[in-house]
């Protein structure tokens, strides 16, 4: 199943901007806590998983990232906050791509592959505008950045190959049309 090597290379990446707890009993996001039990059901699939349950899975994360999100920036806590949930809804985002392609459900992955492909771009693009006493302006990308640009790299890739015209298959030509005899 090709869902697995790139849905594994994304969860590395969207554990890569939690930080490591010395003792991995549980999984507990501490920016966004009502995702914690959708992640940690993410952690207990396995690749002969079917691409059903990978799904529901991600999509369950998809929304509790989305939800966060909300409730960050109704908080007006932007950097880091939203666009931390921001990375980790597009990277969940990619992965349930994945597994709707795997379901032949190509349009509602284009949908989802979109949408993770805005939220991470916001994040790359994103820039702290602060002035320090006068000409010295402060113009630092997100903490998320480069987490952000590795998102909206995999959701462009596979934008891009479902864009793609389908190989043509072996050409197959109509018989020769006989002309009428005389």
């Amino acid at each position: 199943m090709r869902l697995f090597p790139g849905a594994l290379v994304l969860a590395v990446v969207a554990a890569s901007i939690v930080p490591a707890s010395p003792a991995r009993a549980a999984f507990a996001d501490q920016q966004c806590p009502e995702a914690s039990q959708y992640v940690s059901a993410i952690a207990l699939l396995r690749p002969d998983d079917p691409p059903q349950k990978v799904y529901e899975a991600t999509r369950a994360a998809t929304n509790a990232y989305e939800t966060c999100s909300t409730r960050q920036l109704a908080d007006g806590n932007v950097e880091p906050a939203v666009h931390y949930a921001y990375v980790r809804r597009a990277s969940f985002g990619v992965v349930e791509a994945r597994a709707l392609l795997a379901l032949n459900r190509r349009s509602e992955a284009k949908t989802v592959l979109e949408t993770s492909k805005r939220l991470a771009a916001e994040v790359v693009d994103w820039r702290q505008n602060m002035s320090f006493g006068g000409s010295s302006k402060d113009n630092r990308a997100s903490l998320y950045h480069d987490s952000a640009k590795d998102v909206l790299d995999a959701a462009n890739a596979m934008l891009a190959k479902l864009e793609a015209p389908a190989p043509a298959g072996p050409a197959v030509s109509a018989p020769p049309r006989s002309s009428p005899s005389r």
